[in-house]
């Protein structure tokens, strides 16, 4: 069974540049002045550049820029940069297990269906987590049923009106969803969900939270959808204490 890309031959990191100055990246926030932004890209690059040396393969460096524009670097085995090619064009064949869900008749949802039926969405939230972690036992953390089942808690979060976890668990569908070469419409909409969560949320602009989660997920997954980039990166920084 194909499915895509794997994050060991496939090392791509993106790098958020914060309206206000400084940078995102790695879960960290690097604190500087606006002229002191190459410095700061730099400072993240050089690991990425010994490690393309180690491993002899070339690192994809996305970086984010607070207008929603994505700029697309490669950094090759030898530490120079190059801009990256543009995605070939064109649908990707996906496997049909994507399109055939998580199998109903083994029972491991019934728990989660009963729940959603009588509208009890925090329970029907912890059975598909219950299920997803089954999943991940049975088929390992980098399986589509993994990806679903995380879906499946950030809608019942949704639904529960618990909008941090849902953005951070629709943030972490869409980007699994991509990892693995799911749907594209699939990765997109999770990150909508993502981002509209977020902003019904208490908004947590931590370096670790959901906000800059689901921006990092923007710039790797729909890179040129730059006015919702740009519209969350300054929500971010206004928000910001």
């Amino acid at each position: 069974m194909h499915l895509g890309p794997s994050p060991i031959t496939d090392i791509h990191e993106t790098l958020i540049v914060l309206p206000r100055g400084g940078i995102h990246a790695q879960g960290l926030l690097h604190d500087g002045m606006p002229d002191q932004l190459d410095a700061l890209i730099e400072r993240v690059r050089q690991p990425l550049r010994a490690a393309a040396a180690r491993h002899n393969r070339p690192i994809r460096l996305s970086i984010g820029h607070p207008n929603g524009h994505v700029e697309r670097q490669q950094i090759t085995a030898d530490g120079t940069i190059h801009p990256d090619q543009d995605p070939p064009t064109g649908v990707p064949a996906v496997d049909l297990i994507w399109n055939q869900g998580i199998p109903e008749e083994t029972g491991l949802l019934a728990t989660t269906r009963a729940a959603q039926r009588a509208g009890q969405w925090r329970a029907a939230q912890q059975a598909a987590r219950r299920a997803t972690q089954h999943l991940i036992t049975q088929y390992g953390r980098d399986h589509p049923y993994v990806a679903m089942g995380t879906e499946l808690q950030a809608y019942f979060a949704a639904m529960a009106q618990d909008n941090a976890a849902a953005a951070s668990l629709y943030a972490e569908a869409a980007a699994a969803t991509h990892r693995l070469g799911g749907p594209q419409e699939q990765s997109r909409h999770s990150l909508i969900n993502a981002v509209a969560a977020w902003l019904h949320s208490d908004r947590d602009t931590s370096p670790g939270g959901a906000g800059f989660a689901a921006a990092h997920a923007l710039i790797r997954i729909t890179p040129y959808d730059h006015a919702t980039l740009a519209a969350l990166l300054l929500r971010l920084t206004r928000d910001r204490p």
